[in-house]
């Protein structure tokens, strides 16, 4: 059936949302405020809500320009090259809104602007594109949702350098991994093998399992080190614990500034990443590097002031905030979050237990899709 809606908000997840006799309706590609003809998904059997696919803008927003990619619409890429960058920070600063309320509660909690890159444009930005491989060996993306391919000769959001790499010729029905880092290219087509690759910033360097376990967006990781650096207020002397640490994208600017009268926990269970966090903060004999389940570790922790946590998209499990809240002399904790609910979610935990949320930085490290990083202060109240 082909319906006209007026599109009423955003949604998570990269949607927005209209309704229609009764139903919420989940539509892609288009921008509230406007007015569009969809084919509305007769196969979803719920009576509360369905997905619909866009047909026609009858009345555009004035936010809306035009896709810079040929493939969009079509690859699962990107979300929303339809929309100005200055409106996708608006739409990740409304969601995570919309998020603290529904989910956590919460009725008056403030958000910051989001912040992004500066002279973000939403293309070149990605050291890292996993693509696909036709039956006839060329470079492919997913489609929305999908195991089906869209082949494509370029892909906008990527670096110019893992652009260049050759789309043809490829081992067919499989997968490559292209990444950059801060000195080389690399094109991984076995990922059993995983070399390790460098990346420098202002704060430090790291060696990384190449393809794992580090930020796509190039200016991501200095954007993060400040943001936590501040929310945190590390001094010398503190006594930090980074939690779910990977290969110690934090842990090593705190280390430098802790020194040797504070220490550093750098708490990871994957052991490629805790293999490479071990060099990256061997010259800190005040850094302990632990590989460890988070929750298990913090059983018997003590000793630390500050922490971050930055968990995986699920958040934190109730044990490890329980755990956290016994912590004698823990007073501040800084969560890094990949997923507005599950933070939402565990943010009400917190204040439920006592402490006091602070401030709420949206950041757009994902430009052109609805992937939003968040950083919050969380104080323990005396």
């Amino acid at each position: 059936m082909i319906v006209e809606l007026e599109v009423l908000g955003y949604a998570a997840g990269g949607n927005c949302v209209a309704r229609h006799e009764g139903k919420v309706i989940f539509i892609r590609g288009v921008i509230p405020g406007e007015t569009v003809k969809v084919k509305l998904n007769d196969d979803e059997k719920s009576k509360r809500f369905t997905t619909a696919t866009l047909v026609e803008v009858i009345s555009p927003a004035t936010k809306r320009v035009t896709p810079p990619c040929q493939h969009f619409g079509e690859c699962g890429g990107c979300d929303w090259q339809h929309i100005s960058i200055d409106e996708q920070m608006n739409m990740h600063h409304n969601v995570i809104s919309d998020q603290l309320k529904r989910i956590g509660k919460f009725d008056n909690l403030t958000v910051l602007p989001t912040l992004s890159a500066k002279g973000e444009t939403g293309l070149g930005y990605r050291n890292k594109m996993r693509f696909a491989t036709t039956d006839a060996g060329n470079f492919a993306m997913r489609k929305n949702k999908s195991h089906n391919l869209v082949e494509i000769d370029s892909c906008l959001i990527a670096d110019a350098q893992i652009d260049a790499v050759t789309k043809s010729n490829w081992p067919p029905a499989a997968e490559v991994t292209v990444v950059k880092g801060s000195d080389e290219v690399l094109v991984l087509a076995n990922r059993e093998i995983v070399p390790e690759i460098t990346y420098r910033n202002d704060f430090g360097s790291w060696q990384v399992p190449a393809g794992d376990f580090w930020q796509v967006h190039q200016q991501a990781p200095a954007m993060l080190i400040k943001r936590v650096l501040h929310q945190l207020e590390i001094s010398q002397g503190d006594r930090v614990a980074d939690l779910y640490s990977g290969v110690g994208l934090f842990a090593q600017p705190i280390a430098k500034i802790v020194g040797a009268s504070g220490a550093v926990f750098a708490v990871e269970n994957d052991l490629r990443a805790h293999g490479c966090a071990l060099v990256n903060l061997h010259s800190f004999d005040w850094a302990e590097v632990i590989q460890s389940d988070v929750a298990k570790y913090l059983r018997k922790a003590t000793g630390f002031n500050k922490a971050i946590v930055d968990p995986p998209r699920s958040g934190l499990n109730q044990s490890v905030i329980n755990s956290l809240n016994q912590i004698k002399g823990l007073t501040k904790i800084c969560y890094v979050s990949c997923d507005a609910g599950t933070l939402a979610r565990d943010l009400r935990s917190f204040a439920d237990a006592g402490w006091q949320i602070g401030e709420i930085q949206p950041l757009l490290l994902f430009p052109m899709t609805a992937h939003i990083e968040t950083i919050v202060s969380v104080t323990k109240l005396s």
